[in-house]
């Protein structure tokens, strides 16, 4: 869903009384042929935090070396600790369910990796009530004002507890913090 003055309600609302999952990847590249190495999740239920998820995923395609240096993540960790990437997607899309708000900053790419990996796995996901937005696009509309909307720049400004620390679950959870700050008051729309 788009942000703009017709549909903050409807996320706001989503935000106070319903159910919004805040989702984060790592990659070993930003390419097509890609894939994700990391995602985690966090479950908020009427704005307060109920559960969380975190996988690392074994890839079948090489590491850039310049996306190892950012996440710190190397083939050998993965190999170790990671599992197919079916396998991950499958227990992602269970977490998520349906009748859900996903929220990413900078969703545009998360859920082009997501389709990526569904792609290149024969994967099928579309649930039913499914809306998205991007935290990203929410801190450009509520505080145009900041030089930059980064993430870690977004924790700095509002005084968020959390850290950017492309650590998939401590992102999300960063994210989640930019999130809810974010959204106008009720009583404001």
């Amino acid at each position: 869903m788009r942000v703009n003055a017709k549909t903050l309600p409807a996320i706001a609302a989503y935000a106070r009384e319903g159910r919004v999952v805040v989702f984060d990847t790592e990659t070993t590249g930003c390419s097509p042929h890609d894939e994700i190495c990391q995602i985690a999740a966090a479950e908020y239920l009427r704005g307060q935090l109920s559960r969380t998820l975190s996988l690392y995923i074994c890839p079948t395609c090489p590491m850039n070396p310049w996306a190892e240096a950012v996440h710190g993540l190397s083939m050998e960790f993965l190999a170790d600790n990671g599992i197919a990437p079916p396998e991950a997607m499958r227990r992602f899309f269970d977490f998520v369910g349906r009748d859900v708000l996903l929220v990413a900053h900078n969703a545009t790419f998360d859920l082009r990796m997501l389709n990526n990996e569904c792609t290149k796995f024969g994967l099928l996901y579309a649930p039913e009530g499914l809306e998205t937005c991007d935290s990203l696009a929410l801190a450009r509309k509520m505080r145009p004002d900041l030089e930059s909307h980064a993430l870690a720049k977004l924790i700095e400004a509002l005084g968020i507890d959390g850290v950017n620390s492309h650590d998939a679950l401590d992102d999300a959870l960063a994210c989640a913090g930019v999130f809810f700050k974010l959204l106008p008051d009720p009583g404001t729309l």
